[in-house]
């Protein structure tokens, strides 16, 4: 669970690695990465459990095993999903204008941990 000092974040990417990457990159700030390694059925039950309910934030690959990670934020916002989110990429900047209007956040892989703990820091994310 949350305490005072840890944020959950969710960061869903097929790559373990990477996912063992971003957890120890962030831990330094405080924030504690809640994994998943796909968008199937059973994940995405995961996603309405209480602690994944409560996480401050999503970081999404853009291709998580064929599945398109700005399609299923797209999904997450139509819902009422408002949390913070970020869609992680070593690609180009999909598309920026729809990215602006759903209020996602561009990142391009390698991430800059500490622009991510700022950003989850700020007044708006917390």
């Amino acid at each position: 669970m949350n305490n005072m000092n840890t944020t959950d974040i969710i960061y869903i990417e097929d790559n373990n690695i990477e996912a063992q990457i971003m957890s120890l990159g962030l831990q330094r700030s405080g924030i504690n990465v809640l994994h998943l390694a796909d968008l199937t059925s059973g994940s995405l039950l995961t996603l309405n459990t209480p602690r994944f309910q409560a996480a401050q934030a999503l970081l999404i690959d853009a291709h998580i095993n064929g599945d398109d990670g700005l399609e299923f934020m797209c999904r997450l916002r139509r819902a009422g999903d408002s949390r913070a989110m970020f869609l992680v990429t070593a690609g180009e900047n999909p598309d920026p204008d729809l990215l602006q209007a759903l209020d996602i956040t561009y990142m391009q892989k390698p991430v800059n941990f500490n622009h991510i703990a700022r950003r989850l820091q700020t007044p708006t994310f917390e």
